[in-house]
């Protein structure tokens, strides 16, 4: 009983310590989302040369011979060397059809098979001009290959994660301060501040959420009055980058 007595009075004593501790240091922590969206810099442009021939060899030979004199032009319009990826993609396909022809009522058929031969070049070139990049594509057309820009990417994120940070920062500030004036508290300084996950960059277009799914737990880390904002969808226009940057703030509140 006397032992009993003891552990109570200890455990008593504990929670009495824990909450003086948790009163002279009362922090609130909040996530704050900054988004921001930039021109991507890079455009990333497919030239693909076909041809149809009994001879595979001498289609294929064709196909490399367009593609050179393509990046000769291409560099002749400003494209760098290094631009142009080095390694080429390859393919060939052999379809067979029937072909069959009626004369004098006599049907006669024939097996026909169609050889093509397929070679791409891809070139990655940094640039926000749409303009350049129209006049690349007519450069491969006008020289008889088909041209086409597979995506965007942004290479140099650098600036737009760091205004994607600061309005991460601010929107951290703007939550706690509303949370803590709901409770009558006032808000003190920033105690702690990490970034949960590297920034969140899509290239447009696309259609994208507000919250990733890989952002998840952020949804439960925020006032649950300040949420609605986190289901919206937004549009990324084509050529357009979006870069979204989440930080985890601890702040100091008191009465």
């Amino acid at each position: 009983m006397r032992s009993k007595l003891i552990y109570l009075i200890g455990f008593i004593s504990l929670v009495l310590c824990t909450a003086m501790v948790c009163a002279d240091d009362s922090s609130l922590r909040v996530t704050g989302i900054g988004t921001v969206q930039v021109p991507a810099d890079t455009a990333i442009i497919l030239v693909s040369a076909h041809n149809e021939s009994n001879n595979l060899t001498m289609a294929a030979t064709s196909n490399s011979e367009l593609l050179n004199a393509i990046e000769k032009s291409l560099i002749a319009e400003g494209v760098r060397k290094e631009e142009i990826m080095p390694d080429r993609r390859r393919g060939y396909i052999t379809s067979r059809r029937v072909v069959c022809n009626k004369a004098n009522n006599t049907t006669t058929c024939r097996d026909v098979a169609a050889n093509r031969a397929t070679e791409q070049l891809i070139l990655r070139v940094k640039t926000i001009d749409s303009n350049k990049t129209e006049k690349l594509l007519d450069v491969a057309r006008s020289n008889g290959a088909d041209a086409e820009i597979l995506r965007y990417a942004l290479s140099d994120s650098s600036k737009a994660v760091e205004d994607a940070r600061k309005k991460a920062l601010k929107d951290a500030k703007a939550i706690a301060e509303d949370y803590a004036s709901s409770f009558g508290l006032n808000l003190g300084k920033a105690l702690e501040i990490e970034e949960p996950i590297y920034p969140y960059i899509e290239v447009g277009p696309t259609y994208k959420w507000d919250m990733p799914m890989r952002m998840h737990h952020a949804f439960w880390m925020r006032p649950f009055h300040r949420t609605n904002g986190l289901l919206a969808v937004n549009y990324i226009p084509k050529g357009m980058a979006e870069v979204t940057a989440y930080v985890s703030v601890i702040y100091s509140v008191a009465a």
